[in-house]
């Protein structure tokens, strides 16, 4: 099997983990993560050139009320990356964060109003 490994997460401010690593609360917040690794596996970018991204939208985040959910922070650092280097047309890209946020908020309806 030719599975590469996680970069390293120490490098990127504020991920959710436990033990085992990153951790995610929705599956659209997985994917978004599982985009940003496997555009850095095919060379887009360096790990730190993402870390860097990523750092520079939690602190242009910070002091908001309410502050944005981190994996929507993601998202926006993943925008700013791809569109710097030309990886996609704005477009596509607007289509899919558009299935992104459709998803997010599906799971957010999933998540509430039921008795666990």
């Amino acid at each position: 099997m030719n599975t590469k490994p996680i970069p390293d997460l120490d490098i990127v401010p504020s991920i959710p983990r436990d033990e085992e690593g990153a951790v995610f609360n929705a599956p659209w917040e997985a994917k978004v993560f599982s985009i940003i690794v496997s555009l850095h596996h095919q060379g887009h970018f360096t790990w730190p050139q993402w870390a860097e991204t990523i750092s520079d939208e939690i602190a242009e985040d910070k002091g908001n009320d309410p502050e944005t959910p981190y994996y929507e922070l993601w998202l926006r650092a993943a925008e700013r990356i791809v569109e710097s280097r030309g990886l996609c047309k704005a477009g596509d890209l607007d289509e899919l964060k558009a299935a992104l946020l459709a998803e997010q908020a599906h799971d957010h309806d999933h998540d509430h109003g039921h008795a666990h």
